[in-house]
C-alpha cells in the first residue's frame, strides 16, 4: 500500500476488491459455522430442558417412604401429560404441603434452563444479522469502489471491520459453547 500525502494509507481499487470478496467469503463462512455450532447448541438446551421437565413432572408423583423416609415414584408411573399450568399448580399445591418435595427443585432446575436457550438464541441471531449485512455491505461496496478506493476512512474502516468480525466471532462461539458439557 502506498501512501498518499499525511501519511493517509492509499487503498487501491484491485486491493480493495479483493478486500470486499474476502469480507463477503469469510462472513458467509462464519456465518455458515458460527450457525452450525449454535443450532447444536440449540439443540442440546432444547434437550436438557426438556429432560428437566420431565423430570418434575415425574416427581408430581413421588411420595415419601415409610419404611426409608426417602422419596420413592410408585412403579408403572410416567411423568404427567398434564398441560404446564397443571403442573406448575400441581407443583406449587406439593411444595405448600411439604417443603421438601422433590417435584419443587426439580421445578426450578427447569426454570433456570430458559435463561441460555434466550442468550444463545439472542447471540445467534446477533451473529447471523451480523454477517449477512457486513455482506450485504461488501456486495453493494463493489457497486462503489471508486468512490471508496478515494475516501479517507476506507483503510482504516476495512480494519474495523475485521476486528469486529472477529470480536463477534469469538464471543458468539464462547456463548454457543458455553455449559454444553454439562
Amino acid at each position: 500500500m502506498r501512501s498518499r500525502g499525511g501519511g493517509r494509507p492509499d487503498v487501491g481499487e484491485t486491493t480493495l476488491l479483493y478486500a470486499l470478496s474476502t469480507i463477503a467469503q469469510t462472513c458467509a463462512a462464519l456465518a455458515a459455522f458460527v450457525g452450525a455450532v449454535g443450532l447444536f447448541r440449540l439443540q442440546i438446551l432444547r434437550e436438557q430442558r426438556k429432560e428437566k421437565d420431565q423430570t418434575r413432572r415425574l416427581y408430581i408423583y413421588a411420595f415419601r417412604d415409610p419404611q426409608s423416609g426417602g422419596w420413592k415414584t410408585p412403579l408403572g408411573y410416567g411423568p404427567s401429560l398434564d398441560p404446564a399450568e397443571v403442573v406448575e399448580q400441581e407443583i406449587e399445591r406439593l411444595e405448600r404441603s411439604d417443603s421438601d418435595h422433590p417435584a419443587g427443585p426439580a421445578h426450578r432446575r427447569w426454570k433456570a434452563s430458559a435463561p441460555p436457550i434466550r442468550k444463545s438464541c439472542t447471540a445467534l441471531i446477533f451473529f447471523e444479522a451480523l454477517n449477512v449485512g457486513l455482506i450485504a455491505a461488501s456486495l453493494i461496496g463493489f457497486n462503489h469502489i471508486n468512490a471508496l478506493a478515494c475516501a479517507r476512512w476506507t483503510f482504516w474502516a476495512l480494519w474495523g471491520v475485521a476486528l469486529a468480525t472477529l470480536g463477534v466471532t469469538v464471543y458468539c462461539v464462547v456463548v454457543c459453547t458455553k455449559g454444553v458439557e454439562q
